[in-house]
């Protein structure tokens, strides 16, 4: 399921707060999956994680399914490059992360659209938003075409405190009126592993996060 070359994210609790790391896997065996040194998410240098270490890891596979498992740091190993060795967990050990359970799910972001053909260039914030598209408030008067091609620049705040961002191509399925608002309708298209990743995140994050405030899904 994990192969060489693959995106990690790695998460663990370290004096009372949470870090988050990426890294990439750089050889796998049937015990261990073998990793460069992680760069943390919050300070964007090389981390030093200790032997033991209880880590919460998560990837995006070739299929942009997204799965999440646990494990452990086993010790050190050198080759060309110094690596750690994580923990290899049994295939019944990663958890997939459904694509409906990131189906519209209302939250604000603030968004930037472009679209050439009809000339429009203006900043918003979505409605609702999802692994594949969201639905984005238009300013008052504004005429967009069905079907039109165009790219979407996101803005994601993250648990963690920090921003992810995001811009890739998009398409605008429909437009249509909501609460007294014109909404787009917008398919997102080519998004690349690491862009899916974080789309994953944010929806994921403000998913729990709606839970616990009770708002329905």
């Amino acid at each position: 399921m994990i192969k060489v070359g693959m995106a990690l994210t790695l998460e663990m609790f370290r004096d009372g707060e949470r870090e988050k790391f990426k890294c990439k896997v750089e050889d796998v065996d049937s015990h261990h999956l073998y990793i460069h040194y992680p760069i943390s998410l919050n300070t964007g240098k090389t981390a030093f994680i200790l032997n033991g270490s209880k880590l919460t890891a998560s990837f995006v596979d070739e299929q942009s399914n997204a799965y999440v498992f646990q494990t452990e740091v086993k010790g050190r190993a050198k080759n060309t490059i110094p690596m750690i060795l994580l923990m290899r967990p049994e295939p019944d050990k990663y958890m997939k992360i459904q694509r409906r359970e990131f189906v519209r799910i209302e939250t604000s972001a603030d968004i930037a659209l472009e679209f050439p053909d009809s000339g429009c260039h203006f900043a918003t914030i979505t409605e609702d938003i999802s692994g594949g598209g969201c639905a984005a408030i238009l300013p008052p008067k504004m005429t967009l075409r069905e079907g039109e091609f165009g790219t979407i620049h996101l803005a994601m705040p993250l648990q963690a405190g920090e921003y992810a961002y995001a811009s890739f191509p998009c398409k605008l399925i429909r437009c249509f009126s909501k609460n007294n608002r014109t909404l787009a309708s917008l398919q997102f298209l080519n998004v690349s592993e690491h862009d899916q990743r974080q789309l994953i995140r944010f929806c994921f994050e403000r998913q729990l996060a709606n839970r616990k405030k009770g708002i329905p899904l």
